[in-house]
């Protein structure tokens, strides 16, 4: 029985730490995201993707994976005449894996500058664990 005890003790170390390395959960890093996103800020966004690079596509329109740099400047040239009027996180799941991944889907409405009329756009954001916090792998808005 102190066997099965410290065998359990173990792995419930192991998962403890797993999601402290992480310093933050997806529902979090989700959250953070869709927040910067509503208000347009860019360089905060760009310091959540990840390293590796980032698949981008804006409703119908694939941009192939980009460095976090050219992705950033992507993101800041599609927002650049849309007002954010709200977003909510609709959707997390974390998928597993190793290293982690998990997806976020985001409901975000907004206007383009100087009208009144709302559009609504469903967000998809693939993200990984690494270097400590969930990164952004994926960028999908959907028509």
């Amino acid at each position: 029985m102190s066997r099965s005890v410290s065998l359990l003790l173990g792995v419930l170390a192991v998962i403890g730490e797993s999601e402290a390395c992480l310093g933050q959960g997806l529902e979090e890093a989700a959250s953070t995201f869709a927040e910067q996103w509503a208000r347009g800020q860019t360089d905060a966004m760009q310091n959540q993707l990840a390293s590796s690079g980032v698949r981008i596509q804006w409703q119908g329109r694939p941009l192939g994976t980009l460095d976090f740099r050219h992705a950033g400047a992507s993101i800041k040239e599609y927002l650049g005449d849309r007002e954010g009027v709200a977003t909510r996180v609709s959707r997390v799941e974390e998928v597993g894996g190793d290293p982690r991944t998990g997806y976020a889907e985001i409901r975000w409405e907004s206007r383009v500058t100087g009208t009144s009329e709302v559009v609504t756009r469903t967000i998809f954001v693939a993200f990984v664990a690494e270097g400590g916090t969930w990164r952004v792998t994926e960028l999908r808005v959907l028509p």
